[in-house]
């Protein structure tokens, strides 16, 4: 399916991605599982399938993706491509970039992770994401879904693995457990009522020169401080010229060298990785 992403296909063509992201499961386990005996370790005591042995698979992937590092070509002159996990050529990544070992492990640990969760929540099955709001940032991605919520596996480890590239502190073995739980959590039907659950986290418009952000009211009226760290760890990323929050649920950001998708997964991938620690 070439480098058409997930945002740009119609529905025959998510439908094909989806049948191409199931396909390369158990192969990319099979190659997170060589990876660890090459490394000296046992696959089976590591991958032992229950929720806590999350933590310490994650660690172990952390380490290798801080070794690995970046990638220090651009996208476009990176050979490497073609081998990449379809998911992974089908989201609009941005450089400086992880590497393609670094992409597989992200990959094999999303099946070794849809397992364990599969296994807790036995309704939950992979579709094609979709939303009645046209905006909704996981339209077209291969997502876990049941009781209306709909999960893309390999986001908040592919978001860690770039903050750790980065120099960034990555999620923690323990982070990554308590993201595993309260997924299974969410697809027993155990989670926020499915109706304000299924209502995006954040929406992106791009207007001339800058983005406007909405975000969900619930964010604003529980969470006012914490869209406050969001905001001051997002104007220190790189290509952020500004981030101005003009009213309790909407930012306008300046950021030249973004676009809408890329501040649309940022921003909610960030929210989803520290919601759960705020009380």
């Amino acid at each position: 399916m070439g480098e058409l992403i997930y945002e740009d296909m119609i529905p025959v063509q998510a439908t094909e991605a989806l049948e191409e992201f199931i396909t390369e499961r158990p192969p990319a386990l099979e190659q997170l599982r060589s990876t660890m005996a090459a490394d000296g370790l046992n696959p089976d005591v590591l991958l032992e399938g229950s929720p806590e042995s999350v933590g310490p698979v994650w660690e172990w992937i952390t380490t290798q993706t801080d070794d690995l590092g970046l990638d220090p070509r651009p996208l476009d002159k990176d050979p490497t491509r073609p081998s990449w996990p379809s998911w992974a050529r089908h989201l609009r990544m941005v450089d400086p970039h992880p590497p393609a070992q670094s992409l597989a492990l992200v990959d094999g640990f999303t099946t070794y992770l849809a397992q364990i969760i599969t296994t807790a929540a036995p309704d939950a099955h992979w579709r094609v994401g979709d939303h009645r709001i046209g905006c909704y940032p996981m339209l077209n991605y291969p997502v876990l879904t049941a009781d209306s919520h709909q999960i893309f596996l390999p986001g908040l480890p592919l978001y860690s693995t770039y903050l750790s590239a980065q120099g960034h502190d990555p999620m923690s073995g323990t982070e990554m457990l308590q993201h595993t739980r309260r997924t299974i959590t969410a697809l027993r039907g155990e989670g926020p009522v499915a109706e304000v659950a299924e209502e995006p986290l954040v929406t992106v418009v791009a207007e001339v020169d800058c983005f406007d952000v909405g975000l969900r009211t619930d964010l604003a009226r529980k969470h006012s401080h914490l869209v406050e760290r969001m905001v001051t760890e997002l104007a220190s990323r790189d290509g952020i010229a500004s981030v101005y929050r003009y009213g309790s649920d909407a930012l306008v950001i300046d950021a030249p060298h973004w676009d809408e998708t890329r501040l649309k997964l940022w921003l909610t991938l960030w929210l989803h990785r520290h919601l759960h620690t705020d009380s």
